[in-house]
């Protein structure tokens, strides 16, 4: 195995046991809201945000590993009995289209207009917290680069993998 596919599988189940965790982690904030409303009648005012803060954080990370599974939405199937050229070009195309989607959120998660730090994504949540839990919003929102960065591993470890051959085909 190749080290960007090694690399790609290992942060697969890493993002993967993140969301699993973080699913767990919404089920059982909710029904300690639930429990606390109707048993107590005096909610948590944390609760709902951390609940919220775990669904973006597991759906985000569930995002890369269904990548990964090639479980992304798909214009054009390319079969494997395909020809090679169509194959490769399929590839390519799939490249171009993460990188063309990926890499403005990466950037202006860092950066802000005129390549300024200071105004860029993370650097402008840093200066907040979220009001029930007190969490940097830099925080919060830094899984919007990871999930960037997963991704463009996963798609490397895609278009640089061994096609498929033909079924049937001799290897």
């Amino acid at each position: 195995m190749r080290r960007i596919e090694q690399l790609s599988a290992g942060l697969d189940k890493v993002c993967l046991a993140l969301a699993k965790a973080g699913l767990i982690g919404i089920a059982l904030v909710i029904l300690l809201q639930v429990a606390v409303r109707y048993g107590i009648r005096s909610p948590f005012a944390w609760t709902e945000e951390m609940a919220r803060y775990l669904m973006v954080w597991s759906g985000l990370l569930g995002a890369t590993c269904a990548f990964r599974r090639g479980l992304d939405p798909v214009i054009l199937t390319v079969t494997p009995s395909a020809a090679p050229a169509r194959r490769g070009l399929s590839r390519v195309m799939l490249a171009v289209a993460v990188l063309i989607f990926l890499l403005p959120m990466l950037h202006y998660s860092v950066f802000g207009p005129n390549w300024n730090i200071e105004r860029g994504f993370l650097w402008r949540g840093m200066g907040r917290n979220s009001p029930a839990l007190g969490l940097n919003m830099a925080l919060v929102g830094s899984v919007i680069p990871i999930t960037c960065l997963v991704t463009l591993i996963h798609c490397a470890a895609r278009v640089t993998g061994p096609l498929p051959s033909p079924k049937g085909a001799p290897e």
